[in-house]
């Protein structure tokens, strides 16, 4: 089977300057290619569409720009515009990079150097061959790119399928955040397009320097982040090319349907899926139990669907084919026990994983997870020819099945309550005084749970367990609010603290914090009053003087909403939701919309017209966190900003 890397064997001839094999012979081969790399990065006169200059660094570092200047060894200045195009398409040519990256390299540079290349009569080949073109989607980001012999490959999609998350995605705040670097030039909007158009005209120099800097800036994202050994080591497991971010029913194909056929079986066809008469069940959910509590230790289970379908030879093929010897699990049909194939692609997976993290390749361990967790994803999908409503239940109904009992043992032999769990997570109360024995107390708990669970699983359906429960981490503070205006605890929402040496640190899910459309105020605000609340301080003098903070205007910096948009602009049609009214009064809008809300309503940062609604951040983001910890001290918002509150103490 070939999986990213093979050899061919053959007669070869040089043609056109390209070796050609006539009728080879090919077969998979483990092979790790050193590719490399050149980042790309324009910048434009927004108003005309033309291109001022194109900056390259890879092999070397280059940026062509237009007019006249002191020769510089990394400057080339060209007569126009046209001169810059046929310039830096004979830098790729020497350079000849196998892979071009970029921020929204795609969706912008290369879509305005074709658009630019069409209007001046020049032949658009950033590629090693004819054929080169950007086809843009009917939606922003759907654009794709054709440049034979080199992958092209935009470095914010390629941070998003390698699970890298920020808040964010411009170049400026990711670079903050990963290296700790700003870029020179950090306005946005119609303020960045006079600074450029400023700077290209006074000092072409200067803009030359800014345009390298985000080249580079890219490139430094790219190699930290490993995006390029990642997606080499996904390509060879998974078959997809190196640019793919999506496509798990692909890779699913691709590894199933050699080994389904080699076993004479033929595949049905996708077109034939019949669609599900009823949503397909989901993972269990353990109503949560509010409150505060000491001492919480986290469990969850190993890849718990993959490991279930090892377990209860779970397959698509084990559904049909015929055999006496059969597999009944918790829930759903009998599997065959002899002719199965998913199990073993996924034993060999969870192998090959142990191995990568013993030889420290966090990039394979992270391709072949993602890979695993996608199967039943797959399974469950009715794009995917292999799909079947009861072979999915089964895999959730066992799974609720797992977690239903693993619970109850951890009660029952442990005397200690499971106050929440989702999925395949388990948050166990052990209770004061457990701190410092919280990492063996935790350790020791999957270690006899996991036997337990493989001597009940082999004794009730004979079965080899797969199944592994294993410790994760302790909160010595554990916070789980109710849903607002309720007694109900509020499900996928909490916040624990980790203590050690360095001190505390906060872990949001769900909450405020966890949360991009939240302003920096409200995501500090609830950072420090679980601070004080964990440590048992006051918060109503806090709280009061960040009110009378933001009523004064001393917090305006931070009260920026920002929101993305999901799709074009003229495609939100009805109510509008306020980033999209916001997005509506700027000329030239972004995919992220920084705005305020306003006296007049949502209002973006750029052009805002009417006061700020101080009133509105009071009471629609500090009230809210607020009240969800001071419930439980037995106090509200409103009395302790109106001076009302009455002295308390905690009980």
């Amino acid at each position: 089977l070939v999986k990213g890397g093979f050899q061919a064997e053959g007669f070869w001839e040089k043609n056109q300057g390209f070796l050609t094999c006539r009728n080879p012979v090919i077969r998979g081969a483990a092979v790790t290619p050193l590719l490399s790399v050149l980042s790309l990065d324009i910048e434009t006169n927004a108003d005309t569409g033309e291109i001022l200059s194109i900056a390259c660094s890879g092999k070397s570092d280059r940026v062509f720009i237009r007019g006249s200047g002191t020769a510089h060894a990394l400057f080339f200045f060209c007569e126009n515009e046209k001169d810059l195009l046929i310039k830096f398409f004979g830098h790729l040519r020497h350079d000849d990079p196998d892979v071009i990256i970029g921020w929204n390299v795609i969706d912008f540079d290369l879509q305005v150097i074709q658009k630019r290349c069409g209007f001046l009569h020049v032949p658009f080949r950033p590629g090693r061959d004819e054929g080169c073109a950007v086809i843009e989607g009917k939606t922003a980001g759907q654009a794709f790119v054709r440049i034979p012999g080199r992958v092209v490959m935009d470095v914010p999609a390629m941070l998003r399928a390698s699970f890298h998350a920020f808040e964010e995605y411009s170049l400026d705040f990711v670079a903050s955040v990963m290296l700790g670097k700003r870029k020179s030039i950090q306005t946005t909007g119609r303020a960045k397009i006079d600074e450029i158009n400023r700077t290209f005209r006074d000092n072409p120099v200067s803009l030359a320097e800014y345009n390298l800097h985000d080249a580079q800036l890219t490139k430094e994202i790219f190699d930290t982040a490993g995006i390029l050994p990642n997606a080499i080591e996904r390509s060879k497991r998974s078959g997809h090319l190196l640019d793919r971010t999506g496509g798990s029913v692909a890779a699913f194909d691709y590894l199933y349907l050699p080994l389904l056929h080699r076993e004479g079986y033929v595949a049905p066809d996708a077109a034939d899926v019949k669609m599900p008469s009823a949503p397909l069940p989901g993972g269990y959910v353990l109503e949560p139990k509010p409150g505060l509590y000491e001492n919480v230790l986290v469990f969850d289970f190993r890849s718990l669907y993959p490991s279930i379908i090892m377990t209860f030879k779970i397959d698509p093929l084990g559904l049909v084919a015929p055999s006496l010897n059969r597999v009944q699990g918790p829930a759903g049909p009998p599997f065959a026990a002899d002719i199965s194939i998913l199990p073993a692609i996924i034993a060999e997976l969870m192998e090959a994983r142990a191995k990568a993290k013993q030889e420290k390749n966090p990039y394979l361990s992270q391709a072949i997870k993602i890979l695993m967790n996608s199967f039943y994803g797959v399974l469950g999908a009715a794009g995917c020819r292999f799909f079947s409503a009861e072979l999915a239940a089964a895999i959730t109904k066992t799974g609720q099945f797992i977690f239903r009992q693993t619970m109850e043992h951890i009660q029952s032999s442990k005397n200690c309550p499971v106050i929440y769990g989702d999925t395949d997570s388990l948050f166990v109360h052990t209770g004061a005084g457990t701190g410092e024995q919280a990492a063996a107390l935790g350790s020791a708990i999957a270690q006899e749970t996991t036997a337990w669970l493989a001597a009940m699983l082999k004794e009730r359906f004979g079965v080899i367990s797969a199944l592994e429960l294993q410790y994760e981490r302790h909160f010595r503070h554990f916070f789980m609010p109710t849903v607002r205006g309720t007694l109900q605890g509020s499900k996928k929402h909490y916040c624990g603290s980790v203590v050690d040496a360095s001190g505390m640190a906060l872990v949001f899910k769900g909450m405020e914090s966890a949360r991009s459309d939240w302003t920096d105020l409200a995501k500090e605000f609830q950072h420090e009053l679980f601070m004080r609340f964990f440590a048992k301080q006051p918060v109503e003098a806090y709280i009061i003087s960040v009110v009378n903070n933001v009523r004064n205007g001393g917090e305006d910096g931070r009260l920026i909403y920002k929101k993305r948009l999901r799709k074009k602009l003229d495609e939100y049609t009805g109510h509008l939701p306020p980033h999209v009214q916001a997005a509506k009064l700027l000329p030239s809008p972004g995919n992220l919309i920084k705005y305020y809300m306003t006296t007049a309503g949502p209002q973006p940062v750029e052009c805002r017209t009417a006061p700020i609604d101080r009133e509105h951040y009071i009471d629609c983001q500090l009230k809210p966190i607020a009240d969800s910890v001071l419930e439980w001290l037995g106090t509200s918002f409103d009395k302790i900003v109106s001076g009302q509150q009455e002295l308390f103490t905690r009980n």
